[in-house]
């Protein structure tokens, strides 16, 4: 019995986590608790909990990607370079950012698995050059030109859900699905949880890892094609900080720095915690500067957890 109430802690704590931040500014913020305002919430979350998702599957393998920022921009430049400049249609261009994307995937993958380059120091490189190429691709300036199919992706509705938070549902459903119930997203974890022993079993853990930097740069690509269509502008700094967003979803959703630990559930969590502390101290008229330092203590709070608890794991065995 006691077993099951602390798995059911462990799973749904962070739940009550966003129960009580949601009721303190509820409290303090008069026009927090409106339909609108969760609506608005759930928008500005969309994309971040969409590229959390991708995310998810490098921090389970133990590593870190911190190019997706530039990443989420990158491909909305690139998209929007090719529809405003070279006269592409939508759909062709969006399909070249998103192979854009999967071959930067592919190379850092690569660089991680096979040449053994730390995953910091890898993504930390490919978001300067992301960053670098967002601002060569236009020399700087943003794009507004953007045809009405990519504004519809950000801006429009089905049956009045607007199709940002469909998209982020549904994906959240897809990676369930796929880390859960598919034999071989199960891989993910089993090299998150010990590598040596995935390899001894079989699992060829170099492909495992290149997938993963491919599935994170995906769902980058379709944050940053949300985030484009949402402001329908193309920015070469939309992305700048987002990774920062990012990461901290994941971990605040009880995802392991360590490896070997999360679910998608949680991710959202930890994303809508994110957008309900960004909305609640926007409303609060909290320093914008203030609120950085806020966000980074939550961060630090949030690893330092979970280093306690991986040390509590290490000495019952």
């Amino acid at each position: 019995m006691n077993k099951v109430k602390k798995i059911s802690f462990k799973d749904f704590g962070i739940v009550l986590v966003l129960l009580v931040v949601v009721v303190f500014f509820s409290i303090t913020g008069g026009n927090f608790l409106t339909v609108s305002n969760i609506r608005t919430i759930l928008l500005q979350v969309a994309s971040v909990c969409i590229c959390s998702l991708g995310m998810m599957f490098v921090l389970i393998t133990g590593g870190i990607d911190l190019s997706v920022g530039y990443l989420a921009s990158g491909v909305g430049m690139l998209s929007a370079f090719c529809m405003a400049n070279l006269g592409l249609n939508g759909a062709l261009s969006l399909l070249l950012a998103l192979l854009f994307a999967l071959v930067i995937g592919l190379i850092q993958g690569s660089l991680i698995a096979y040449l053994k380059v730390p995953p910091f120091i890898a993504t930390m490189a490919f978001m300067n050059i992301l960053k670098s190429f967002s601002y060569l691709i236009t020399s700087g300036r943003a794009i507004y030109d953007l045809p009405a199919f990519v504004r519809q992706i950000g801006q429009g509705t089905v049956l009045g859900i607007p199709i940002p938070i469909i998209m982020m549902f549904i994906s959240i459903v897809i990676v369930g699905i796929f880390a859960r119930k598919v034999y071989v997203g199960r891989f993910f974890y089993a090299v998150g949880s010990n590598e040596e022993a995935s390899k001894l079993s079989g699992i060829n853990t170099n492909v495992v890892k290149v997938v993963t930097y491919m599935i994170s740069a995906l769902f980058a690509c379709l944050a940053g094609i949300v985030m484009m269509g949402r402001l329908a502008t193309a920015s070469p700094n939309s992305g700048d900080g987002f990774e920062f967003d990012v990461i901290t979803a994941c971990v605040l959703g009880g995802v392991s720095m360590s490896g070997g630990k999360g679910k998608e559930y949680q991710v959202f969590v930890g994303a809508m915690i994110i957008g309900v502390l960004n909305n609640g101290m926007i409303q609060l008229h909290i320093d914008t500067y203030m609120q950085l330092g806020i966000k980074g203590l939550i961060l630090l709070l949030a690893v330092a957890f979970d280093c306690i608890q991986q040390r509590k794991k290490q000495k019952v065995k």
